[in-house]
């Protein structure tokens, strides 16, 4: 397998194939790498490499990563899975989704 590199992008922390292709995302506040859901092939220029050294610095104090936890949907957070919904929610508002996709 490839190894990853680590880039810094409008002051986040992104692991990916180069500079201009993330695949994964630095989850602030939980402290975990997610997957990105908008990886892929960026424009160049995009993001650059950093050193670990760097991204160490960016797991751990990181206004840029707080500002959008705070003021912005934080592009980290990933949508819900199906099997997530299923288990969480009641009965009756699976059933009130249903109906309402029914008539979509």
């Amino acid at each position: 397998m490839r190894k990853l590199v680590l880039v810094e992008s409008e002051g986040l922390l992104y692991r990916g194939l180069s500079a201009d292709h993330p695949i994964e995302i630095w989850d602030y506040p939980r402290k975990r790498w997610v997957s990105y859901e908008d990886a892929g092939r960026k424009r160049k220029g995009w993001g650059r490499q950093i050193s670990s050294a760097r991204a160490n610095r960016l797991k751990k104090d990181n206004p840029d990563a707080e500002h959008f936890a705070y003021y912005d949907i934080p592009p980290w957070l990933q949508p819900p899975s199906q099997a997530w919904l299923d288990a969480v929610l009641p009965d009756h508002v699976k059933k009130h989704v249903t109906k309402v996709r029914s008539r979509l």
